[in-house]
């Protein structure tokens, strides 16, 4: 898990003096300079106490330091967590902290925190969600950060980002179903299907269809992935992709890869059927190029999920770069 945690203060503060009375309320100026104090202490309860605080209309606070002000709480609750689980390791016993901090917002941060505590106790449904909410979060804080910039120091460089990517592939290969990030029209897909990151370039997508044992057609969680991916080609309208068909080293290799080539060109033909009209290239690796997880000692006693991993199509989406 992540403990690169920055915080960003508020930039800016609005100040609003009180009616005269013994019970009038402080500025928010004032709630401020006690706010920082208690984060600088580590103490969180004040911290939220002031929080609410600065949520009375008569304090005057602008809502943009409100909503900078819940992000400093929420990252104030991870270092919390990790406080309590630094003495006995215990993630399930300290999750609740993590889940109080969404009231306050839900900052990449934060995402990533809890996306790493799911994938632990093995809730992949969870973290994968968790991990493409925080991929998506981050691509839209780097459009436009130029990376000298002082803004760039509280995002991911690229080799993290390609770590959190290869986190994030792991929990959705491994999940039950497959929920992608809410994106509002108009908004660039993101998630799994993320293109690039401050110089990364995601080359291919392992998506992670799934197939009944033995077949080329697709389980509940196949079926639902096609369809995303058939929703995501045809508003990106791409020209021209590659399906790379993978399975586990279950049977021959002759036998593996001419199921992988089958299961591809499942994939291709659901896509077609469904109105995409780009060219689609289809490919198969058999059992040659296993699925390289982050950290290879978690699965060594874990063979299904390992295997799990392997069973994939990946998309390329420009072949010829």
């Amino acid at each position: 898990m992540n403990r690169r945690m920055p915080v960003i203060l508020a930039a800016a503060l609005w100040a609003a003096l009180g009616a005269g009375s013994a019970l009038a309320a402080r500025s928010c100026h004032a709630v401020d300079e006690d706010a920082r104090a208690a984060q600088a202490a580590s103490d969180l309860d004040a911290l939220k106490g002031f929080y609410t605080e600065a949520h009375d209309p008569a304090v005057g606070c602008d809502p943009l330091f409100l909503a900078d002000f819940g992000r400093d709480v929420a990252l104030a609750h991870i270092d919390r967590f990790f406080a309590l689980y630094d003495q006995d390791k215990d993630a399930a016993a300290h999750r609740r902290v993590l889940e109080e901090a969404r009231n306050y917002g839900e900052p990449w941060q934060l995402l990533v925190t809890l996306g790493g505590v799911e994938a632990d106790l093995g809730n992949h449904d969870l973290a994968a969600s968790f991990y493409q909410q925080a991929v998506r979060e981050l691509e839209t804080a780097s459009r436009g950060v130029d990376s000298g910039a002082a803004a760039a120091a509280n995002l991911l460089t690229a080799d993290e980002f390609e770590e959190l990517y290869a986190k994030m592939a792991e929990s959705a290969l491994l999940a039950q179903t497959f929920s992608p990030p809410a994106a509002t029209r108009g908004e660039t897909v993101s998630g799994l299907f993320a293109d690039a990151y401050r110089g990364y370039v995601v080359k291919s997508v392992p998506v992670p269809v799934q197939f009944q044992f033995d077949s080329t057609r697709f389980t509940g969680k196949g079926e639902q992935v096609a369809a995303y991916l058939l929703d995501y080609l045809q508003s990106e309208k791409l020209p021209r992709i590659q399906l790379i068909g993978h399975t586990d080293p279950k049977g021959s290799d002759a036998y593996n890869l001419d199921l992988s080539v089958r299961r591809a060109e499942a994939v291709k033909q659901y896509l077609q059927a469904g109105g995409y009209a780009g060219q689609i290239d289809v490919d198969g690796r058999g059992e040659s190029e296993p699925f390289q997880p982050v950290d290879p000692e978690r699965f060594a006693d874990d063979v299904d999920a390992k295997h799990q991993l392997d069973r994939r199509v990946e998309l390329v989406r420009n072949p010829d770069h």
